[in-house]
């Protein structure tokens, strides 16, 4: 096990999980934040994006031990006009990648 520091949505969070751990494991398992999706787990689909940095990231195939800036979930963009706009529109399809979607 090794100690990891991850900034995700304005908090800071140390995690005790083996190195090679991905952040979409961290952030589901860990913290709780399910709205990140994972499918494929090979980085071919985007369900899992998040944005590091504001970057749009494949969290599934991201370690958490390499991640050095401040991740962004879909929880994390709880008011962001898109939201609201997927949501008056009916763009959520079956709504599993929405989030992926959202954050890219």
């Amino acid at each position: 096990m090794a100690d990891a520091q991850v900034r995700v949505n304005g908090e800071e969070h140390a995690v005790d999980v083996p190195v090679g751990t991905s952040l979409a494991h961290v952030l589901r398992e860990v913290l709780g934040l399910k709205g990140t999706k994972i499918a494929c787990n090979e980085g071919h689909c985007g369900a899992c994006t998040v944005q590091v940095d504001g970057v749009p990231t494949l969290s599934c195939i991201t370690l958490v031990h390499a991640v050095e800036g401040e991740v962004t979930t879909i929880e994390g963009l709880r008011d962001h006009p898109l939201v609201d706009a997927f949501v008056r529109t009916d763009a959520v399809q079956c709504g599993f990648c929405t989030p992926g979607q959202i954050v890219s």
